[in-house]
């Protein structure tokens, strides 16, 4: 019975290790600036714009 018991608690401790170097990760990830699309494009201006209708260019649009 105490063997069952320690395998539910390393289990737990497995569990709690894993979900904290998952968060670790995803604030160093969280705390890299992001990188725009077009480095060139002046502040606050939306690089991803597309000039016309997409009619016709495959865009996937209907």
């Amino acid at each position: 019975m105490k063997l069952i018991m320690w395998f539910i608690l390393l289990f737990i401790l497995a569990v709690l290790l894993i979900a904290f170097l998952i968060d670790k990760r995803n604030k160093k990830i969280k705390n890299n600036p992001h990188i725009p699309t077009n480095p060139n494009a002046k502040p606050g201006e939306d690089s991803n714009y597309v000039m016309g209708d997409n009619k016709g260019s495959g865009g996937g649009h209907f």
